[in-house]
């Protein structure tokens, strides 16, 4: 019988977070077989606030809040006739109709729902006031500590009037809280554009780039995002590296050795919380393998496996800090789950004290999996019947480094006269 995956629908805010957990799944090599996810995304808001994977462009975070902003400036009775949330929605499937007809069905472009064409009667799951949404609330373009649901129920049908845009925004206008003032909108001022619907494209223009540049760096100054945007020689090494550079290149550019001492320090521990875990997803696959799949397979993760250790003979562990790892994810607010902490702690001390075989790491690996996955564990002692060819779980961490170059790199062209509004970059 084919299996499916299906949930209650109570709320707009939860269909999105089960999209966002489809849209992860999709993605090769990011199967959380291992429980790290959480750390991973702590170092990633860290470095990269307001960045996620699934973003494409830089553009949707100007194409969002102008949509928006349109629902804002409705005569009072067509708003009453529509809620924001069906206004963004038909507005968002006719943003990417107008790019399709514009540019085709070039995926490269990183056009929302490119797949579906210019069909009217299908859309996608993730619409892009979803997918920027965090982002457009942590650069300071949307002021609201509201979830995309929340805000659309609120500012609906009507103007917002004075008092809710003040409890709103978090902000005092003086004594007389009824004052006849204009209402301030919780939407950032943008740059101006006639006609921005019929004038559509997927790249900025300057002033846009000149925004998101301001907006990011008010907001972020101190992340590595901030200090990109603030530092011409940071830009030009980061835009030097290719699209999906692994993070390891990226951490020993010569920007990185100048940045802020603490920051520079989560980018080290970043780079090697990676090289230290990457052992634990060899050890994985290694014994999948060996219970479920190819003696060539077999040895091919042997392999990997002997070439960690020989790099683990050299880690510099002078420059690790495990208490500042587990500081970094409180910070961040991360639900980590106790046992996955253990796993982690345990881990590193199994690496630390090299032993000469790897059986230690085997019980460390096959505990975290059953903690985990529970049920749908594959190392199970019960599961027969498992099949295995490539590699499970996640192979590799650039805490979102390759959609942080791509968006940056839209700033980047379009403040320097190299973006090509006709080509789509």
């Amino acid at each position: 019988m084919e299996s499916s995956i299906g949930w209650v629908d109570f709320s707009s805010e939860h269909r999105n977070r089960v999209k966002t957990v489809l849209d992860l799944l999709s993605a090769p090599g990011v199967l959380d077989e291992l429980g790290i996810g959480v750390i991973r995304d702590a170092f990633s808001d860290h470095l990269f606030p307001g960045i996620s994977t699934i973003q494409t462009r830089a553009k949707y975070f100007i194409i969002v809040p102008r949509i928006l902003r349109n629902y804002e400036q409705l005569p009072d009775k067509q708003r009453r006739g529509v809620s924001m949330e069906d206004y963004l929605a038909e507005q968002e499937k006719l943003v990417r109709i107008r790019l399709v007809e514009k540019y085709g069905k070039k995926e490269q472009l990183g056009i929302t729902g490119v797949t579906f064409g210019t069909r009217s009667d299908r859309d996608v799951l993730r619409q892009p006031s979803s997918i920027y949404w965090n982002g457009l609330r942590t650069f300071g373009i949307l002021k609201t500590h509201l979830s995309l649901a929340e805000f659309c129920r609120k500012y609906s049908g009507h103007r917002p009037p004075l008092r809710m845009v003040l409890e709103e925004t978090r902000e005092e206008r003086g004594d007389d809280i009824d004052a006849d003032d204009i209402a301030r909108s919780p939407i950032a001022t943008l740059p101006l554009e006639d006609d921005w619907k019929n004038r559509l494209t997927i790249t900025l223009s300057k002033p846009e780039a000149e925004f998101l540049r301001h907006q990011m760096t008010a907001a972020k100054p101190g992340s590595l995002l901030g200090q990109i945007l603030m530092n011409d020689r940071g830009m030009d090494e980061f835009l030097s590296l290719q699209q999906y550079a692994p993070f390891e290149e990226f951490a020993d550019l010569p920007f990185v050795a100048q940045l802020p001492f603490q920051l520079r320090m989560v980018v080290r521990w970043a780079k090697l919380f990676w090289i230290i875990l990457f052992g634990a997803h060899i050890r994985y696959n290694c014994l999948l393998q060996d219970r479920f799949g190819e003696p060539l397979k077999k040895k091919e993760l042997v392999s990997k496996w002997l070439e960690w250790r020989d790099q683990m003979k050299s880690f510099p562990w002078k420059e690790w800090d495990t208490a500042a790892l587990w500081e970094l994810v409180a910070d961040n607010r991360s639900n980590l789950r106790l046992s996955t902490r253990r796993f982690i702690d345990n881990w590193i001390e199994e690496a630390k004290r090299f032993p000469s075989d790897a059986s230690g790491f085997d019980r460390l690996v096959i505990r975290q999996e059953k903690d985990n996955k529970g049920k749908r564990a594959r190392l199970r002692k019960d599961n027969r019947d498992e099949q295995i060819e490539n590699w499970v779980g996640i192979n590799a961490l650039d805490y979102r480094l390759s959609q942080a170059r791509r968006i940056l790199d839209d700033i980047h062209r379009a403040e320097t006269g190299k973006a090509v509004a006709s080509a789509g970059f």
